[in-house]
């Protein structure tokens, strides 16, 4: 019978690459409805509160222009706006006087306003809007900044609000004053700090940032007194940033490379672009300041400039759309855009208008077809061996016919999946090679399952693993091992299909609930249909395509980076970026000695007792083969080392060499937002689409093996009498109920916070599956231990693996380590005390098995 899948499939996925198309820009700007006022405002305030923009205050000339005789007039208005295609509302309220030109900010669901002034003068007043139901609250209960101060620059780091610069009255110099407030603490205990002495000269009018825990200050005016009494103004060039201290107030400033040219004025907080780029759009330079006639140049300079906190470099990034530019604005963060609400488009000239910019890159059609074909054909893979699925064996184990070498590459794709592919280059680009000698580990592992291992799996003729548990010790011990695979696997199914959820959304735009949903139901219409046979073979086609794809990107940034190749290393080594071992008996740290231990005890959890991964060695023709798809895996591994930490490296050097490239803003979209801006359409397509599937393989991989372990293990034992017809319909039902978990699972991840992820899934792999493992050794290696003592060890695995890990700062790549040893030395000791039962089998040791 011909194992592998029709052709026609194959022929499918070749149509993928012919596809083509045009990506889009990376930065995108958008006009949003104007606020309802003919003049527009300077000096607004922004800021976002229950997803709805909030704009408030601001001052113009209203009727006539300056140069006409016009008179400035503040104003208290609040406006919001619920969609971006919505329409502006006028708030009954309003604010507690007319007011302009100071701070806003948001942070914890509030629009934050500091400072400003009106035509009486400037304040100290600290103020907050909020919408709820259906209306703005205004709180004023904050403590007062220190001195009144307008035309200052702000923005949160951390939750902790930074002030700088300004004027305490509008005749007045600029001040230096460096005041910061931590928002985080409860209103009581709120109190303005005065923080280090800021190194530049005095400013108004500067531009605030704030980037990755950093606060950024860029140019401004300098005021001094002329000879007429009044102020005259010197455009600043240079730049800041302040690194927070342990404490508010032990931070340290640094000062930055100086701009190209002046941007005071420009709309601030600048926006923060990805993981390195801070983009300032517009502003007041030296060829505006000396073209202020409205009649010859009525309007400000339009060119973005972005520095690039990386490679601390300044880079030009275009003209903002239409030849337009704002100062005096303010700018805020909603619904993925930056927004630029109003200001002055010209010298005393106002504008209504609100901008948006966005640096999202278009999917575009082309990759949008590689993504729905390549969808299209996992789910022909399962209607091709749906036929083939009549009985358990089949379902469960592709009745034995899948070839060795497509064993051994589902194998590694089921280890490979969505995190490896994306979040191992992340760590990489974040810091070094140390993973990488984890990795290895495998090589040591591979001849121990060949020998000690894969005879139990195989010549005992069972379908889990856990059967040999019951033969080793007695039914009691297989249910709780096959209980703690299933509950393994319900813990990893939503963290596998989350992950590609962001990386998908952010770079698609798709709503990322939509995404996991699309997930989980393709994976589970065609794991029901196909079973493990389907499993497998589109385990295989994700291994290819995802390796290809990484092996794209890396060719392709590598020809990007002037230099190539040779300047990949010669920036890795500078940055320390190929550190493959530390020295060290730091136990908090991924050094040397953790690095081997961890990742062997690791990989014997994987490769020794997950289901996942055994059921793999079950589905070809023969105990040889089974060892063929094993080392099959192995071999795969070293150029998969080399390709995924590779490309870690060669992103960071990449990005560094192209400063006016913008990267991802979250770590975990890193290498598919690189996929999607430079990789040739249809191909980049073809490629999210693998890490599409590889989600959905480890979802597949979860759903087939549940279902396996609870009609062999359990069910079958509360049930003995159900017929085979019987049993593989209700293992379709528990695949599909599983794929639901699965599904909700990712979507609950979505909506928390559960920290790192690529670590909180290494957590739960060695607290959990620990204890597993050390409970097949204690049966496999020992001839002394029994049942009692394999439950009292695997109780007492999980029990100490989770104290350590709660109380303890070992580093989380040891928990696995802790939970195998712990299980099988207390599993062992526990057997002594209590003598083998009756009813306790006899042999099924490694050694007993080779005499028979």
């Amino acid at each position: 019978m011909n194992t592998k899948p029709s052709p026609w499939i194959f022929s499918l996925l070749v149509l993928i690459f012919s596809v083509s198309s045009l990506l889009a820009g990376e930065i995108n700007w958008r006009n949003f409805p104007p606020v309802p006022d003919k003049e527009g405002f300077a000096g607004m305030f922004a800021g976002v509160s229950d997803d709805r923009l909030i704009v408030a205050g601001g001052a113009n000339f209203p009727g006539k222009r300056p140069w006409e005789g016009g008179q400035k007039v503040w104003y208290d208005h609040i406006y919001f706006l619920d969609a971006v295609d919505g329409v502006w509302q006028k708030s009954g309220q309003k604010l507690p006087q007319p007011l302009a030109y100071g701070v806003s900010v948001t942070y914890a669901d509030k629009v934050w306003i500091i400072g400003g002034n009106d035509a009486s003068g400037h304040v100290s007043q600290v103020l907050t809007l909020s919408y709820q139901a259906g209306e703005i609250r205004i709180d004023t209960d904050y403590p007062r900044l220190p001195v009144p101060l307008a035309n200052m620059a702000g923005a949160v780091v951390d939750g902790v609000l930074y002030i700088q610069g300004g004027q305490e009255s509008p005749e007045g110099l600029a001040r230096e004053v460096f005041y910061m407030l931590d928002l985080r603490d409860g209103r009581s205990e709120m109190e303005w700090l005065a923080g280090p002495s800021f190194p530049g000269v005095s400013r108004i009018q500067a531009v605030a940032a704030a980037q990755e825990g950093k606060f950024y200050l860029f140019s401004g005016f300098h005021l001094t007194t002329n000879e007429a009494g009044g102020n005259s103004r010197e455009l600043l060039r240079d730049a800041y940033r302040y690194l927070p201290g342990a404490r508010l107030v032990d931070g340290k400033w640094e000062r930055l490379k100086d701009l190209p040219r002046g941007v005071a004025a420009a709309p601030s907080p600048a926006f923060s672009l990805g993981n390195s780029h801070i983009l300032i759009s517009g502003g007041l330079d030296e060829k505006t300041l000396t073209h202020s006639d409205p009649a010859t140049h009525p309007g400000f300079l339009d060119e973005m400039l972005a520095y690039n906190s990386r490679a601390e470099e300044w880079v030009q990034m275009g003209a903002m759309p239409g030849g337009t530019s704002r100062v005096t604005a303010p700018t805020a963060y909603w619904k993925g855009y930056w927004i630029v609400p109003n200001g002055e488009k010209g010298p005393g000239v106002r504008s209504p208008a609100v901008l948006g910019l966005q640096t999202q890159n278009q999917f575009g059609w082309a990759n949008w077809t590689s993504l729905g074909v390549y969808l299209c054909c996992m789910l022909g893979i399962g209607f091709y061996f749906s036929k083939r699925d009549k009985s358990t064996a089949q379902f469960f184990l592709a009745g034995g016919r899948i070839p060795w070498w497509a064993a051994g590459l589902s194998i590694y794709g089921t280890q490979l999946s969505a995190i490896t592919f994306m979040a191992i280059p992340v760590i990489v680009y974040a810091t070094d090679w140390r993973l990488a000698l984890g990795s290895f580990m495998i090589f040591a592992i591979v001849p121990i399952i060949i020998r000690f291992y894969l005879p139990f799996f195989r010549r005992l003729r069972i379908t889990t693993a856990y059967q040999y548990l019951e033969l080793r010790f007695n039914v009691k011990v297989r249910l709780l091992g096959s209980l703690t695979f299933i509950l393994l696997q319900l813990a990893r199914m939503g963290v596998v299909v989350f992950l590609p959820a962001i990386a998908i959304s952010s770079v698609t735009g798709m709503n990322i609930y939509l995404c996991i949903a699309i997930m989980g139901v393709f994976s589970t219409a065609y794991t029901v249909l196909g079973g493990m046979e389907a499993v497998i073979w589109t385990d295989v086609v994700q291994v290819v395509v995802l390796l290809g794809g990484a092996l794209f990107s890396l060719f392709l940034a590598i020809g990007q980076i002037d230099g190539g190749l040779a300047q990949v290393i010669q920036v890795g080594v500078a940055h320390e970026k190929f550190t493959l071992v530390e020295w060290s008996w730091d136990y908090t740290q991924l050094v040397f000695w953790v690095a081997v231990i961890g990742f062997f005890f690791l990989n014997l959890i994987s490769y020794t007792s997950d289901q996942v991964v055994i059921q793999r060695y079950l589905t070809v023709k023969s105990e040889a083969e089974a060892a063929k798809s094993l080392w099959t895996n192995g071999i795969l591994t070293l150029p998969g080392i080399l390709l995924f930490f590779g490309l870690g490296t060669v992103l960071y050097v990449y990005y560094l060499s192209n400063p006016q490239k913008i990267g991802s803003t979250n770590p975990e979209e890193l290498l598919p937002y690189f996929i999607v801006a430079e990789l040739p359409v249809g191909i980049a397509g073809l490629v999210i689409a693998g890490i599409f599937a590889a989600s959905m393989s480890s979802l597949d991989s979860s759903m087939n093996s549940i279902a396996t372990a609870y009609i062999t293990d359990i069910h079958s034992y509360f049930n003995p009498q159900t017929d085979d017809r019987k049993s593989l319909r209700l293992a379709k039902i528990i695949t599909v109920l599983m794929g639901l978990f699965g599904t909700l699972a990712a979507m609950w991840i979505a909506s928390s916070d559960v920290g790192f992820i690529f670590d909180l899934f290494q957590k739960l792999l060695g607290m959990i599956g620990g204890s597993l493992a050390g409970v097949f050794m204690l049966a496999i290696f020992t001839q002394r231990a029994n049942a009692t003592g394999a439950i009292i060890g695997t109780l007492c695995g999980a029990g100490i693996t989770f104290m350590i890990s709660r109380f303890s700062d070992i580093n989380g790549y040891l928990y696995g380590a802790i939970g195998v040893i712990s299980c099988f030395a207390i599993g062992y000791v526990a057997s002594l005390f209590f003598p083998k039962g009756r009813s306790q089998p006899q042999g099924y040791t490694y050694r007993s098995l080779v005499k028979k």
